[in-house]
């Protein structure tokens, strides 16, 4: 497992969360009613997602576990191996399916949950890191 790969992607992490939550401080009816926000916030919550995807793809490569099928899936295979709980893999399953529609139907997001995820859900991606570096500090 390349530990400096990790270590640069849990890097990431945190630098999109910074930036997340610098766009989280907005009230919500600004938010709601400027459309850059509610973009910007949606580049780092996929970005975000999408780091956390890569470590748990190289993880999972490295370490020859069951490939999944999907994008959601791999944080089920982590939990499996106890690297994340599984209350924070049904939080990535959920971030899977916001990813989707981010990326493929945009004109339907509802701005007010991206909101909420940006107000409410950031945590999850701050764990994951978190329970990530623990892991790998243990199993290294």
């Amino acid at each position: 497992m390349n530990q400096d790969y990790l270590v640069d992607q849990i890097r990431l992490v945190q630098d999109y969360l910074t930036r997340a939550r610098t766009i989280s401080q907005h009230p919500r009816n600004e938010f709601l009613s400027e459309y850059l926000l509610s973009d910007a916030a949606i580049r780092e919550l996929t970005v975000l997602f999408e780091t956390c995807h890569n470590i748990a793809k190289h993880l999972i490569a490295e370490l020859g576990w069951r490939p999944p099928k999907s994008k959601a899936e791999a944080f089920e295979v982590l939990s499996e191996h106890d690297v994340i709980p599984t209350e924070l893999c049904n939080a990535f399953r959920e971030a899977s399916r916001f990813r989707n529609l981010a990326t493929y139907q945009t004109s339907v997001v509802d701005v007010s949950i991206v909101y909420e995820v940006l107000t409410k859900h950031l945590v999850d991606f701050e764990q994951f890191a978190v329970r990530v570096a623990e892991w790998i500090q243990k199993n290294a």
